[in-house]
């Protein structure tokens, strides 16, 4: 299974990343897992993790914090259709299967401003 952060930034990309491979960190910094060049995230921003059959993120002590459904938050579950604040994006949440994608379209954005 695949989780893929759908980018509402048009300077940002979309992110995606095997459950396989994690625990990964997402920062700027050159030595994170998930380099981001986003001027707003820390150079260790938040840790993607997957327990008991769920996807976490977890803040990493960053400047700006960490934001899902716009609480700050230093762990939270992600869900299909959580939306992940860091740096300057929000980022969708969905899900990935052998067979294609398992839940929101990328025009999620267009639909629901945030």
């Amino acid at each position: 299974m695949k989780i893929h952060l759908i980018s509402d930034h048009p300077d940002l990309p979309d992110i995606e990343v095997s459950v396989d491979e994690l625990p990964v960190v997402m920062g700027r910094s050159n030595n994170c897992d998930l380099r981001v060049l986003d001027p707003m995230m820390s150079r260790q921003q938040c840790e993607l993790t997957f327990l008991n059959n769920s996807v976490r993120v977890r803040d990493l002590e960053s400047t700006n914090g960490t934001i899902v459904n716009s609480e700050t938050v230093h762990e939270a579950p992600l869900y299909p259709g959580d939306i992940l604040t860091i740096g300057m994006a929000n980022y969708v949440i969905s899900y990935y299967d052998g067979e294609g994608q398992e839940s929101f379209e990328e025009s999620y954005f267009s639909e629901n401003p945030v």
